[in-house]
């Protein structure tokens, strides 16, 4: 077969969605991933890259479109590089993901039949976020930009008008800050220079309390105008508990820093999910979206089953949000994670919720794990909540020693779930139950929750 060559154009029809969202079919059984392809387009698609196996295109013109495409309702959505699915409609999003993780589980984890549950959809699939960054950038004749990134460009930012992912009070706040801080002559970032003051503007909202975060992240120097800007924001509105101010010296464009203060009211805000509520500051980690959470946080009770005499151990237990929802259900909790900062949040969040049975430790998961098995020591019931890249080898090695009568595994990564539970069903685990959970609408990200039981 003659593959085509970059830069040619070739016509085909759009078949599914690939893991990473973007759409493919294929030329004479050629493989094509072509970015803002839908199933059923047919296209006109102009090849970037061409492998062997494989090419990726982008769409030169769109000869028929799929039924399924929508009009997205954001202004930016042809250049931003957010909620790349809000041209498809949410029913056909949902089956997409349902669809992702059960091919995932028969082709990586070896299960034929996977036993995989309807999706749990969002009830809200516009302005749920409680966390956004924006970031500032000086554009042409150091023009003040605060926005978001364009997709695949992270080093061009273009003016926000309107987000239709956090709240509306989030898009005034973003409008407020950007024309006050233009009026004080407060400075703003050059992404690709290194050189201004203001970088990012980071929102945080309790989405069942109402309480609102605000935090601006600048390069270092002496602006006293920054402590006006703050509170001002605090004062004109009224959902504002917290402004905080972060410096960030180094050249890495992450908006975290190495000082932080307070510039108006509180340190925190307050979230609840239940009957539990939980200390967000304005660095601290919290899923980004607390309805779904809600439902996630609730399913992973539904799937552990408690019971009042289970030891419980979490891992990679962040700011102890599992443990302490689940803490009153069973005997006792240990939640083990590598941050400090995450554990000194987990510890307050337990005290915040009488969580007495509750014990967090700072530990790698892996050197925890191994001296577990070395000191002969047992767990009823196992929550895993890893990073993307999934448990280390030797992290499931030691879980299959210790041999937990129950594990519930939460993950964000179809394939390396797959593929844990792939090494877990090996070592005498089934996969009884899995349900994909959407707490990203219009975007290809999943969530999932499994269980898996020993074998007797």
């Amino acid at each position: 077969m003659n593959r085509p060559g970059k830069n040619e154009i070739v016509r085909i029809k759009i078949e599914n969605l690939a893991f990473g969202g973007k759409g493919f079919g294929k030329l004479n059984g050629y493989v094509i991933f072509v970015e803002g392809g839908l199933p059923g387009d047919i296209a006109d698609v102009r090849l970037y890259r061409t492998k062997a196996n494989f090419a990726e295109g982008r769409i030169e013109n769109l000869i028929e479109p799929s039924n399924h495409r929508v009009a997205p309702p954001c202004e930016h959505f042809e250049y931003c590089g957010g909620c790349r699915w809000q041209n498809l409609e949410y029913s056909i999003q949902k089956k997409y993901k349902e669809d992702q993780l059960r091919e995932a589980l028969i082709h990586i984890g070896n299960i034929p039949n996977p036993p995989v549950e309807p999706i749990i959809g969002a009830h809200k699939i516009y302005y749920y976020r409680n966390k956004m960054e924006f970031s500032f950038h000086a554009g042409e004749n150091n023009k003040t930009l605060l926005g978001l990134h364009k997709a695949g460009r992270f080093q061009d930012v273009f003016q926000l008008a309107k987000c239709h992912l956090q709240s509306e009070c989030s898009n005034d706040i973003v409008n407020f800050v950007r024309d006050r801080s233009i009026e004080l002559g407060l400075p703003p970032y050059h992404i690709r220079k290194h050189e201004g003051y203001l970088r990012f503007l980071v929102i945080r909202e309790g989405k069942f309390t109402g309480q609102m975060l605000v935090n601006i992240v600048t390069g270092a120097g002496e602006y006293e105008d920054i402590k006006k800007l703050g509170r001002e924001i605090g004062r004109k509105f009224e959902n504002v508990i917290s402004v905080s101010h972060t410096v960030n010296s180094q050249k890495a464009n992450v908006a975290k820093g190495e000082k932080e203060l307070v510039l108006y009211g509180a340190d925190h805000i307050c979230e609840r999910l239940g009957e539990k509520e939980f200390r967000i500051s304005a660095n601290s980690f919290f899923q980004t979206n607390s309805y779904q959470t809600k439902r996630l946080y609730d399913l992973v009770v539904e799937f552990a089953e408690p019971d009042k005499l289970d030891r419980m151990i979490d891992l990679y237990t962040g700011t102890g949000t599992i443990a302490i929802y689940l803490a009153s259900l069973v005997k006792y909790v240990e939640g083990i994670d590598s941050v400090p900062e995450s554990i000194e949040d987990a510890k307050i969040n337990a005290r915040l919720n009488n969580a007495a049975d509750c014990d967090f430790i700072v530990a790698d998961v892996e050197e925890f794990l191994k001296q577990v098995v070395n000191e002969g020591n047992r767990y009823d019931l196992m929550i895993i909540d890893p990073p993307r890249a999934g448990c280390h080898p030797r992290a499931l090695k030691s879980i299959l020693l210790i041999r937990p009568r129950k594990i519930v595994y939460i993950s964000c990564n179809p394939a390396t779930l797959a593929r844990d539970i792939a090494e877990l069903s090996q070592g005498g685990y089934r996969l009884d139950k899995s349900i994909p959970i959407d707490l990203f609408p219009h975007t290809y990200h999943i969530e999932a929750v499994c269980r898996l039981t020993l074998n007797e």
